[in-house]
């Protein structure tokens, strides 16, 4: 039997939690190994995946783990069912803190709403969203004024285009 944790199972923020919990550290520990702050941290521990590339090289050298990306080739997963409007209200809800979404702005502010989702939404939230909406909506709202251009690259690349050209 081995003492270090399993951290190759389950999503890349548990894997972070398991192996900085075997080290004893807490988040501000991490963070200052790696030059971050201990919220982002706590963001990637909890969901958020959208990791930069050296920041994972970074947290990999801290952690003592290797770093390990690969695309692996085999058929896409079959997509999700559209959540129904309640079920989708309650997902996204922790986005709106400035105000409760209601049913009727997922038409009346179609855009509104998405680039909040696609701008600040987890990946559940990002997942609902778009199986709710459909890929389209997805390249309207990225093309709104309020995206910024990694998020517009980002969806650019998801969606099939090439991009932000800018």
């Amino acid at each position: 039997m081995t003492d270090k944790p399993d951290a190759s199972a389950g999503p890349l923020g548990h894997q972070i939690r398991r192996l900085r919990e075997a080290r004893g550290w807490t988040l501000a520990d991490l963070a200052r190994h790696v030059g971050t702050s201990a919220p982002a941290l706590h963001r990637y521990e909890n969901g958020w995946d959208r990791f930069r590339v050296d920041t994972l090289r970074k947290l990999a050298g801290a952690l003592g783990a290797r770093l390990d990306v690969r695309l692996v080739p085999g058929a896409r997963a079959p997509r999700r069912a559209a959540p129904t409007v309640k079920a989708l209200l309650k997902t996204l809800a922790p986005l709106f803190w400035d105000r409760d979404l209601r049913a009727s702005d997922l038409a009346a502010h179609e855009g509104w709403v998405l680039e909040r989702v696609l701008t600040a939404g987890s990946r559940p939230q990002v997942t609902a969203a778009r199986a709710f909406f459909g890929d389209d909506a997805i390249r309207r709202a990225v093309a709104r004024r309020g995206v910024d251009r990694r998020t517009r690259n980002y969806w650019g690349l998801i969606l099939g285009g090439a991009g932000d050209a800018s």
